[in-house]
């Protein structure tokens, strides 16, 4: 049994005419008769009472013409249902992203997201460079938002979504706030509050070395695995740290954010599975680029 046969079966009990039903199929009569014939013959039964004047369904027809309506429209769901997926417009969408990002690009590229793709299901999850890394490959995750430099081992495709200066965290008293920059190799000589390495071993290691090539080795003296503790400890007096931009959103009283001449540059890249061409995946990274 063929789903045209059903769709050509459907189209002659509706209209009870075949003529008309051939017209509403675009297709030539013959052939109408022909794949009815077929089906009656495939199901060993008289679907249509056929005369001169008129057609007529049988109490099996009748009967067949509800489940073949009901199954048709199931179809017909299902292919609309694979179409949105494959537009993009519907599905679920698993995303991680750094604190960090949570205070640059993350609420206007979900913003976005979700305006342009209500159907779309998104979870959102804040996890370590480390951690989204991992997900990602192993499908957990579908797109993460990561400070790189990141290990390439071919498993995953990275597109930079932001670009930002990268500044210094300071308490609001500190000497070096009275600058309107500050030199990197001042702010080397003070002891620094920073994430844990392995949080984000790249990016961690991308400031270190920085700071260490303006003289000796800088001292952390305390680490803290989430944006908002370092800052709190910077109001604290506990020491300085070195930031990317977007951080100067948390505006606590007694920190002060200034620019750093010699700094490297803060990048957050939009990770994906290498060959994963999902429609919602491409869609997302676009949103956060654009």
């Amino acid at each position: 049994m063929e789903l045209r046969q059903l769709r050509y079966f459907v189209a002659v009990a509706e209209e009870l005419h075949f003529r008309r039903a051939a017209e509403r199929l675009h297709i030539s009569q013959p052939p109408l008769s022909q794949q009815i014939r077929a089906l009656e013959h495939e199901l060993g039964l008289e679907l249509l009472i056929r005369t001169r004047r008129r057609v007529e369904l049988t109490p099996a027809g009748e009967a067949f013409l509800r489940d073949a309506r009901a199954l048709l429209s199931e179809l017909d769901g299902a292919v609309a249902t694979a179409r949105r997926i494959d537009a993009g417009q519907t599905g679920r969408l698993r995303v991680g992203f750094v604190g960090s990002a949570l205070l640059s690009i993350v609420p206007g590229t979900v913003e976005r997201f979700r305006s342009a793709r209500p159907g779309v299901a998104i979870e959102l999850r804040e996890r370590s460079t480390v951690d989204q890394l991992r997900a990602v490959r192993s499908g957990i995750v579908d797109v993460g938002l990561v400070r790189p430099p990141i290990e390439e081992d071919g498993s995953l495709r990275a597109e930079t979504v932001l670009r930002e200066r990268t500044v210094a965290a300071l308490p609001a008293a500190h000497p070096l706030a009275a600058l309107g920059r500050i030199p990197l190799r001042r702010l080397a000589a003070e002891p620094l509050v920073l994430f844990p390495r392995d949080q984000a071993p790249g990016f961690h290691d991308l400031l270190i070395g920085a700071l260490a090539d303006t003289g000796p080795g800088p001292r952390v003296i305390q680490y803290a695995p989430e944006m908002l503790t370092i800052i709190g400890l910077v109001a604290a007096g506990t020491g300085v740290s070195l930031v990317p931009a977007s951080v100067s959103r948390l505006a606590l009283d007694g920190v002060a954010y200034r620019p750093v001449a010699g700094a490297p540059r803060s990048e957050l890249v939009a990770i994906t599975r290498a060959g994963d061409d999902s429609a919602l995946v491409r869609a997302f990274v676009a949103e956060a680029i654009a």
